[in-house]
């Protein structure tokens, strides 16, 4: 836990969904104070405006797997030491089920705990119907969570509600990304004119909880839209998790000037019945700077399991047990002789 408001965050970006995300965020004046992006594909942080950029390159063209990506980044495990270093809060953003998310993330989460850093993990699945990534995706999130005092956990199954039938491939990941970012950013707000935020150590207090936490995300402009956006947004994590394990859980509305001290009463008074657990722990915030479409953002955490447990079908037979804690690392062909940092 961080004494103070302005003790040094950092965000890392790994891979195509969370360097794009980062991206985003590095736009919007957040609790956010420095800003690293790394992926294996130069285009991933080519439009990064700012911040330090990490690409870990293969010296030969051939299909990545997470092995392979972590063999790679063994030559810049002191690069990336040193650009989280000093940080007090490291989250590390990325999308699982890629070779660079899924190989990277547990990495750079382990050396920002090692440095010093409170690290919070924050994940995107994938698509239930990208069945090729859910292995990699289910065992990397266990890793990252193990690396990690915290991980939030963000489904692109259920930010998918929000496009329209007939979006393309390329807008449909381009929705989810910013459905992630609306609400990333809504959690990690400055407290201005426009925003009361929930505050670093409020947020912390609810994501370093036993298990994971999840992000659900809910709009609605109808009349009663406070309990109708609060209503999908725990629909979106009961289909994820038993909701009723919730523990803590941090409510954030986002929309126009309509929103009133009633509708944030409303939520907060209300998340308890839908979660089927009166005792949570609720903290809330809100942000005037959106549209007349509100959007909850609900943060909770204290799950023990969730549907990412079907993910890694090995892990359920072995129970909990482990044959080998390290993670598996490939040089390629002619990189024997790159010697790991300590």
């Amino acid at each position: 836990m961080v004494t103070n408001e302005s003790a040094e965050v950092t965000a890392v970006g790994i891979g195509t969904a969370g360097c794009r995300i980062v991206s985003l965020l590095s736009r919007q004046p957040l609790l956010i104070d420095r800003f690293v992006f790394v992926s294996c594909d130069r285009d991933d942080i080519a439009n990064c405006t700012f911040g330090k950029k990490i690409l870990v390159e293969s010296p030969v063209d051939q299909k990545l797997t997470p092995a392979i990506v972590r063999g790679l980044a063994m030559r810049f495990h002191a690069e990336i030491s040193s650009a989280v270093g000093g940080s007090k809060v490291v989250f590390v953003v990325t999308g699982l089920g890629g070779a660079t998310g899924s190989g990277l993330s547990p990495i750079i989460a382990e050396i920002s705990r090692d440095s010093g850093a409170t690290t919070v993990g924050v994940a995107v699945m994938p698509f239930d119907y990208e069945g090729k990534l859910k292995f990699y995706a289910g065992t990397s999130l266990k890793r990252l969570r193990a690396a990690s005092r915290g991980v939030i956990v963000i489904d692109n199954e259920t930010l998918m509600k929000s496009s329209p039938d007939d979006s393309t491939l390329t807008s449909l990941y381009e929705s989810a990304n910013d459905e992630a970012v609306h609400a990333l950013g809504s959690l990690l707000s400055k407290s201005s004119e426009t925003s009361v935020s929930v505050g670093l150590n409020k947020l912390l207090g609810t994501v370093l909880q036993d298990g994971y936490s999840l992000l659900g995300v809910s709009n609605s402009g109808s009349v009663d839209k406070a309990e109708e956006a609060l209503a999908g947004a725990v629909l979106s994590i009961s289909k994820l998790a038993e909701a009723k394990e919730a523990s803590r859980a941090v409510v954030m509305l986002r929309g126009d000037a309509s929103i009133s001290a009633q509708d944030v009463g409303l939520a907060v008074k209300m998340l308890g019945s839908m979660l089927n657990n009166k005792a949570v722990d609720v903290e809330y915030g809100v942000n005037y700077s959106g549209t007349a479409q509100l959007q909850v953002s609900l943060l909770a955490s204290g799950f023990t399991s969730t549907k990412y447990d079907e993910y890694d079908p090995l892990g359920r037979v072995l129970a909990g047990m482990s044959i080998d804690d390290e993670m598996d690392a490939t040089l390629l062909a002619g990189l024997e002789s790159v010697q790991p940092c300590d």
